[in-house]
């Protein structure tokens, strides 16, 4: 430690203020008591000459005015008992010196002469002391001598001041000596309390160094009440807290050691130079380079990373996270040349190091070995894009290429292109013949017969389970269709052999071709077409669809009915539309209603089901249709339960095969259990009895759940009462056909009463259908039919309309 200026020191700078203080204010106070001692003794010495003066005036006129020189002398000799008289004289008006005395000189050699006139002359004219000196060391004083206000001469005195001027001399000495004495006193005092002062601030002092040098484990201890104890408690204290926050951050340091240690990625630290200040082990491994060696040396020296594709230096990501100021994300494409040479490839971050004011003070880099992950990635890739069976191009890779070439052609409408969809006409056989792996490797077989007959530019994807596309970029109609002729000859030439069986296997194939703007559903649909009618038309064939093909419009509007349910059930388009069930037996204040379903259309027209409901029968559509109304139903029966009685849904041949539909239904019958007993499903007559076992097993199933069941379209064949016994519906809906001619046709209304009595039998009740005017309504309740339905009572109208 450098050594410390005397004057610099608290200590020396106490004594020296205190020294000072005290010299500055014994002086002032001396010098005011010498001047004030001075100003009074100096006035003492002019009153008392002046009335020295007066007095020798006044017993000088006799002797004057007699001019009595012995007389006077007897005077002037009275005077030298004065202290500190000089010489006294008397002289007459006009400055004749007529008595003199002076206490060292010859008295004889001054009577006689005469004094500066101008002094006297100017007291004479106000008969007025006439003083002639008066300085420190002396005064010198005339007194008029007067007789009746008339000037006779002069008395004057000079009296030496120089005692006056000893004992200021001797008081000046004396304030000093004691200005001295309280230099010193307080000198000493300032001494002792700075020596208190001090010795507790070099405590502290000596503490500071020691914990400088790295002791910690040390007792700051004071006996004061001072200050300077509250010091030394707070920096005991603080002491105290620096001890536990470096234990702290150095088991934080050596955790952070370990992990860095021990986790797998690779670490590095630089300063805001980049200069590499750590290496955990593994990066160590991963550039070849030593903690020791790679200390100090910048980072992309040790650090070299190039763009795994161009082979390009690649930006380091430390170094860009400082000059951004931002953590910089991990980077894919990126390899490491190590210290030996050896391509790594990584991934790789940076992140800037921040102190607590905000600057940068260096980065961290993180980084790991990326080489598996990316074969892995490469592997997950292809896999994403390839059937796993055939090792073809999946649909999801078909798809991809497909938009590239629509955006293509929406860029050159001139560009051509073909889309050859196949469907293999035999694959069901073989599966329900021999089963799935024979299944399974018919399909590899035929992928390899495919593949022989395709362009390396053409795209061959698996994109079903039976199904393949062929997307030909760059070619026209009459080139697919050569293309496709070969795979359909090449495949219906293979003979496909499983356990000693032979299968002949042909091919449906459509081909269109697609040309400027078109959409890929537009495309992917008029393919499809294609290939169905070439399956329609007898198999084993090839189809071009073609605007003025009629029958690719017959099914393209077809199609387009399947896409337009689509939109509907996902646009919810769908309609909920009721009619009232109406009890011809007895009251009731609530009401029963059958749910039924309308389509509204872009353009806000209503669609009646039998514009759309064969198509979403043929394409499997039905089960996602009736599970939305199913669901729509019972949001609205939540919100009018106690108003309804029954609310009545209908459920196709397609649902109860469903096992997804009947899964979701189950769902939703457990959510709201109580409101369960206020719906009956209905099933057509025609569906129980074609799908009997799925039936009863629905029925059951629905029962069990509180619901009730209807049978629907009931007596179209008469031989089903035999099964009616066998199916735990709680209705029969008697079928329209037999109520509408009921008043004229006697037969049937012997089988609408036979139904009603079996029914009633069986306690089922029974349901009228299609009741259009009151007589058949009035039968129907003489007949005893229980509830009745039909535009005589209320045209199906928007269930959100039903008034209660």
């Amino acid at each position: 430690m450098k050594p410390r200026k005397w004057h610099h020191s608290i200590k020396s700078r106490l004594i020296l203020a205190v020294a000072l203080l005290h010299a500055i204010l014994m002086t002032i106070f001396v010098t005011d008591l010498v001047h004030r001692q001075q100003s009074f003794l100096v006035e003492e010495s002019t009153q008392s000459t002046m009335g020295i003066a007066k007095t020798l005036a006044t017993n000088s006129i006799p002797w004057v005015l007699s001019s009595d020189l012995a007389g006077l002398e007897e005077i002037m000799r009275s005077q030298s008992q004065q202290p500190n008289l000089v010489f006294a004289m008397i002289t007459d008006k006009h400055g004749k010196i007529i008595a003199y005395h002076h206490k060292e000189v010859e008295t004889s050699q001054h009577i006689g002469k005469y004094i500066n006139s101008d002094i006297l002359d100017k007291a004479s004219q106000n008969l007025e002391l006439a003083i002639f000196q008066d300085s420190p060391r002396e005064i010198d004083i005339a007194a008029p001598i007067t007789v009746n206000n008339a000037l006779i001469g002069w008395a004057r005195i000079h009296i030496s001041r120089k005692h006056i001027f000893d004992s200021i001399q001797f008081i000046t000495i004396e304030g000093l000596l004691y200005t001295l004495a309280a230099i010193l006193i307080g000198t000493f005092f300032a001494w002792r309390l700075g020596n208190g002062l001090t010795k507790g601030i070099y405590s502290l002092i000596s503490t500071t160094q020691k914990v400088r040098a790295g002791e910690r484990d040390i007792k700051v201890s004071m006996d004061r009440k001072d200050e300077l104890q509250t010091l030394s408690n707070n920096f005991q204290a603080m002491l105290n807290n620096l001890n536990n926050k470096e234990k702290e951050l150095f088991s934080e340091k050596e955790r952070l050691e370990i992990t860095l240690k021990s986790i797998g990625d690779g670490v590095i630290t630089t300063n805001k130079d980049g200069l590499i200040t750590y290496m955990n082990p593994v990066s160590e491994v991963l550039t070849g380079w030593s903690n020791f060696a790679a200390e100090g040396i910048h980072i992309e020296k040790v650090f070299k990373i190039y763009n795994e594709t161009t082979m390009e230096p690649a930006f380091n990501p430390a170094l860009r996270s400082m000059q951004q100021q931002k953590i910089i994300s991990l980077t894919n494409h990126t390899v490491l040349i190590n210290h030996a040479g050896e391509k790594i490839s990584i991934e790789d971050s940076g992140a800037p190091i921040v102190d607590n004011k905000g600057e940068i003070v260096g980065a961290v880099l993180v980084f790991h070995d990326a080489t598996e992950a990316r074969q892995l990635r490469s592997k997950l890739t292809w896999q994403a894009m390839h059937d796993t069976l055939t090792d073809l191009y999946n649909r999801q890779a078909f798809e991809n290429r497909l938009e590239q070439l629509i955006e293509r052609n929406l860029e050159d409408d001139t560009l051509q292109h073909c889309l050859i969809y196949i469907d293999l006409d035999q694959f069901k056989v073989v599966n329900d013949t021999v089963g799935h792996s024979a299944g399974d490797e018919l399909l590899k077989q035929i992928a390899t017969i495919m593949e022989k007959q395709v362009r390396e530019s053409d795209l061959l994807a698996r994109i079903g389970g039976d199904e393949f596309a062929i997307l030909l970029e760059n070619c026209n109609v009459e080139h697919a269709e050569r293309i496709a002729e070969k795979i359909r000859v090449a495949v219906f030439a293979h003979r496909f052999i499983w356990e000693d069986r032979v299968f002949d296997i042909g091919t449906s194939i459509g081909i269109t071709l697609f040309q400027g703007a078109m959409s890929k559903a537009n495309i992917m649909s008029q393919a499809d077409v294609a290939c169905y009618i070439a399956k329609e038309q007898g198999r084993n064939r090839i189809h071009i669809f073609r605007e003025d093909d009629q029958t690719l419009n017959q099914e393209f509007s077809t199609l387009d009915w399947v896409n337009r349910i689509k939109r509907a059930i996902e646009n919810e388009h769908f309609m909920l539309f009721a009619q009232q069930v109406i009890p011809l037996q007895k009251e009731s204040d609530k009401k029963s209603l059958e749910i039924l379903v309308r389509l509204e259309d872009e353009d806000g027209q209503i669609i009646t089901p039998n514009q759309f409901l064969p198509a979403a029968e043929r394409f499997n559509l039905m089960w996602r249709l009736d599970m939305y109304i199913v669901e729509k139903s019972f949001q609205w029966l939540k919100i009018h339960a106690d108003k309804i009685e029954r609310l009545n849904i209908n459920i196709s041949g397609q649902s109860l095969n469903n096992d997804a539909f009947i899964e979701s239904l189950l769902e939703i019958l457990a959510k709201d259990p109580k409101i369960n007993s206020k719906v009956c499903f209905e099933i057509t007559e025609t569906i129980a009895i074609t799908h009997m076992s799925a039936c009863i097993s629905f029925l059951n199933r629905i029962k069990h759940q509180g619901c009730m069941l209807a049978l629907d379209d009931f007596g179209a064949g008469f031989s089903s009462f035999s099964w009616l016994k066998s199916l735990p519906v709680d209705f029969v809906k008697i079928d329209g056909s037999f109520i509408l001619d009921v008043m004229q046709d006697k037969v049937d209304a012997a089988m609408v009463r036979a139904i009603h009595q079996i029914s009633d039998e069986m306690n089922i009740q029974t349901v009228a259908e299609f009741v259009e005017n009151k007589e058949v309504s009035d039968w129907l309740a003489a007949t005893g039919i229980d509830y009745a339905q039909g535009y005589y009572y209320h045209k199906p109208s928007p269930l959100e309309n039903i008034d209660f």
